[in-house]
């Protein structure tokens, strides 16, 4: 009783201080990554902020796509001190990255071609001759990345995040202050983005084989090691599909319905309503998953304390800041950037209303932990549909205004799935699903007081 009272307060202070790094790491990367996005909208025009959504959205899709599950294989596996195991995951890892290399590239070919026949709408982002040969050129940073060494995942499965945040954040200054000096110094174009982010994925490559103990990457093939990784993530591929979708699908569709400039300034919005949410999902790649991960055999009582524990934090914090952008946003962005993105002031209110629904992200780490992660491509699916259904409907019915509510509302879908998944699985209560909403009344208090305060001192 003693010892599993230590095991107890010993995983809880591994997940405090865990926690901590996680979002002091993450805080830091944002207020980084903000700061450089000021800069650089000064430096450089809204379009080329276009551009690169673009070139992110066909990066971003084609690593999911391909995506079979090698981190939480290693995070979950009981081979871990075995380096035939790790070894093996390494080497899927790295061919994975050629082929997601691959398919950028044809990706790039197409789009070229297509615009050779007048394939896409005329004068949208994917009519802009640089993005075939941006797109081509961004593609090699998947297989650099690629390189990296399993040593951070074993890091990560243990939540000893200090060292991983050390090295994300200076990975990130190093790729920013290469962007700036390009901008200053060379061109003020979209290469100086594109040198920023070959800069970050290098440093971040190098780091993660020099500053973590264990073993030394090397090709190496076991064929049980590899099926392990394929068994588990078969369902992870599927997931990380519909993901894809989700989290690409609106800038993929409005590629062809925006132009480069109006595509840039709703990236401004996206990115500054999605911090939050990117910091949950933080926090659900990093700390949840293993957190659940070691809880997984316990009873459905204690399971279900945690699970709620954690809920009512991340949606006290999700709640507050769906308050706060709702009624601020367009303060935020007349304080943050100039005149050519005070578009993005009312695309930032709509997202807003995104962040009620971040539950399901948690419920995700959940499924996954208990080994049922054909739930967590369920509720993806519901939403995919959701979204790009609506999307294309929406957008045709009214413009780019409903296509923006459609992305605010879209997850929602997912919710009667999830509850229906938790009562079957005898963990629901049903009340801790909805209490902290309220809290999105005073996030709205805390963002007037704001707007009076920036109206005082301005």
């Amino acid at each position: 009783m003693e010892k599993t009272s230590k095991n107890n307060k010993s995983l809880k202070s591994r997940v405090v201080v865990a926690s901590s790094w996680a979002m002091a790491g993450f805080g830091l990367g944002q207020l980084i990554r903000l700061s450089s996005n000021l800069i650089m909208t000064r430096l450089l025009v809204p379009e080329m902020f276009g551009l690169m959504a673009l070139c992110q959205v066909f990066l971003f899709i084609m690593a999911l796509i391909s995506d079979i599950g090698i981190r939480p294989s290693i995070i979950r596996s009981d081979r871990v001190d075995d380096p035939r195991f790790l070894n093996t995951a390494w080497t899927v890892q790295i061919l994975r990255g050629g082929i997601i290399t691959s398919m950028v590239l044809l990706a790039a070919l197409s789009i070229n071609i297509g615009n050779q026949f007048n394939f896409f709408t005329e004068n949208s982002a994917y009519t802009s001759q640089n993005l075939p040969l941006i797109i081509g050129v961004m593609a090699f940073t998947a297989f650099i990345g690629s390189f990296n060494s399993t040593n951070t995942t074993l890091a990560q499965r243990k939540l000893l995040l200090g060292r991983l945040t050390v090295l994300e954040i200076a990975s990130q200054v190093f790729g920013i202050i290469l962007m700036i000096l390009w901008a200053i110094l060379v061109e003020k174009n979209i290469w100086a983005l594109v040198i920023g982010s070959f800069g970050t994925v290098i440093l971040n490559t190098i780091l993660s084989h020099t500053s973590f103990p264990g073993i030394r990457n090397k090709i190496h093939w076991d064929w049980s090691a590899f099926w392990e990784i394929f068994h588990f993530g078969k369902w992870i591929l599927l997931s990380s599909v519909i993901t894809a979708i989700l989290a690409q699908g609106d800038r993929f569709i409005l590629g062809n319905k925006l132009s480069t400039e109006t595509l840039g300034v709703y990236v401004i919005a996206f990115f500054l309503v999605f911090s939050v949410k990117q910091a949950i999902q933080k926090l659900n790649s990093v700390v949840f998953f293993p957190l659940f991960n070691e809880i997984k055999y316990e009873k459905l009582d204690k399971i279900t304390q945690i699970y709620y524990n954690i809920r009512c934090r991340s949606d006290a914090i999700s709640m507050t800041m769906a308050g706060v952008l709702f009624v601020s946003g367009e303060t935020i962005v007349k304080l943050l950037f100039d005149d050519r993105y005070l578009e993005a002031g009312w695309m930032l209110s709509a997202l807003s209303f995104s962040l009620l629904f971040t539950g399901t992200i948690i419920s995700g780490a959940l499924y996954f932990s208990l080994n049922k992660p054909k739930y967590v491509s369920l509720m993806s699916i519901v939403e995919a549909i959701a979204l790009i259904g609506g999307m294309i409907y929406f957008f045709d019915m009214g413009g780019l205004e409903f296509g923006i509510w459609v992305v605010a509302f879209y997850s929602i879908t997912s919710i009667p799935i999830d509850l229906y998944i938790k009562k079957k699985m005898g963990i629901l209560v049903l009340y801790k699903e909805f209490y902290m909403l309220p809290i999105a009344l005073i996030g709205c208090l805390l963002g007037l007081l704001f707007n009076q305060l920036i109206l005082f001192t301005l």
